[in-house]
């Protein structure tokens, strides 16, 4: 006869453990699976504990510390009565041969454990159904049983719930109020001129696109720092620059040295105390910088995740987008797309966190690999260096770089020839909006 508990996949529980063990951040990828999905105690008390050190940025698994974080709450302390260091020692020695390395193959397993989920607990509540039908007494059949059902199918549910638009629209409203100030929506970009067309939302992912070695990441640090004096917890993942060359940009702004001689040790003491005080005013900031030469989805996500269940997280700046070539972040055209597809939708969409980033132009200003970044973007603004016809006409006091937005969902597009004027200090890394021109027009 068969039964409930004959209904399970042991070996996907065990491979979901022994993934786990190795990298403890794939369970960021399987918040939908709880622990009363197993069938197996000791896995349910060990993924339990595996997530909850993950949360708190422990990537330490072994039987000391499953057995101090389910201490560590009364809630779960019953779990550590299940265990034994001797089991989680098996445990930990088994997972080498049982361990999956990708996140496709833990999604797999992950989706085995809780399709049987579904199966047993329907096959339990499709019991009590049962009972219902034949106790003659029961009144009001129908609805218990659709209660019964409806139970499950909610838990066990991946997707948001969808309401009817009646129910959403004075929440909409609410937060539409919420974004409005000074004119424009959102947190406002360092430059007035550009927040006229666009700011930075959580949901959107705004591109800033330069030719190489035009001032692209300089751009991003400029955004970032701005962000922070906006008290904003920001994430700079760089792919371009190691912590200590980014911290020697970041002092440099800050205390507007220039570069060489800051990097070279050739400033007087006054300039010292400026650059302690810029370290000291960082330290006081809610910054991550982590440097990821090769970008790839899972460690991009695991990054985010973690750092946003740890320190909390507002805005992520992604230094920089790039197809496929030498030193490029990505090994294929391919896995571009998929990963500013993943920024802006698993990322900024549906985390809420606003997302900048950088991309590289061609000489005639087109954004390169567009196909993989202008269908994802929200909006994209060109960097682009004067010409000097162009400085002589605006005038000097009208700055040496101009920024054109040539992509926008959220707002404006610029007419051909429309540029707002920005100026570019490479030396202390610098920039600043300056003095609008006047566009000249035909009389």
């Amino acid at each position: 006869m068969m039964r409930g508990e004959d209904i399970n996949s042991i070996e996907s529980e065990s491979g979901i453990i022994a993934s786990l063990i190795h990298n403890p951040e794939l369970s960021f990828y399987s918040e939908y699976l709880l622990p009363n999905h197993f069938t197996n105690k000791e896995n349910r008390c060990v993924y339990t504990a595996i997530c909850d050190l993950a949360r708190k940025g422990i990537m330490t698994i072994d039987p000391y510390n499953i057995i101090e974080c389910l201490n560590s709450s009364e809630a779960t302390r019953k779990y550590a009565d299940e265990l034994s260091i001797d089991k989680l020692q098996e445990l930990v020695e088994m997972s080498d041969v049982l361990a999956r390395s990708t996140v496709e193959e833990y999604k797999m397993l992950v989706s085995n454990v809780m399709d049987a989920a579904f199966r047993r607990d329907t096959f339990q509540r499709l019991k009590e159904c049962q009972a219902l039908c034949y106790d003659r007494s029961e009144e009001n059949v129908e609805q218990k049983i659709y209660n019964i059902i409806d139970d499950v199918m909610t838990e066990f549910s991946t997707a948001n719930e969808v309401p009817p638009y009646k129910d959403v629209v004075d929440d909409c409203w609410e937060e539409i109020k919420s974004r409005q100030g000074n004119g424009f929506a959102g947190i406002p970009f360092k430059f007035g001129a550009l927040n006229e067309y666009a700011t930075i939302e959580p949901g959107e992912l705004f591109i800033f696109a330069a030719e190489a070695k035009q001032g692209k990441s300089m751009m991003l640090l400029n955004c970032a720092i701005d962000l922070l004096k906006r008290d904003l917890a920001v994430l700079y993942l760089d792919s371009e620059l190691n912590t200590r060359l980014f911290t020697a940009r970041v002092l440099a702004h800050l205390s507007g040295i220039e570069y060489k001689r800051l990097t070279a040790g050739n400033y007087t003491e006054e300039e010292a105390k400026k650059i302690d005080e810029a370290r000291a005013w960082m330290k006081t900031r809610k910054f991550t910088h982590i440097y990821i030469p090769m970008f790839d989805q899972q460690s991009i996500y695991t990054a985010v995740k973690k750092v946003k269940h740890t320190q909390g997280l507002d805005v992520l700046i992604v230094d920089y987008f790039k197809g496929s070539g030498d030193g490029d972040a990505f090994d294929s055209y391919q896995e571009l797309g998929r990963f500013v597809d993943m920024v802006k939708n698993q990322i900024c969409g549906e985390m809420g966190i606003c997302g900048i980033g950088a991309a590289q132009a061609t000489i005639n200003g087109r954004v390169a690999d567009s196909a993989k970044i202008g269908r994802n973007a929200s909006t994209i603004a060109l960097i682009q260096d004067k010409t000097p016809e162009e400085v002589e006409a605006d005038g000097a006091e009208c700055g040496n770089k101009k920024l054109r937005v040539i992509l926008n969902r959220n707002g404006m597009q610029m007419a051909q020839g429309e540029y707002i004027d920005l100026f570019f200090d490479g030396n202390r890394i610098m920039y600043s909006e300056a003095k609008q021109h006047i566009p000249q027009t035909p009389y």
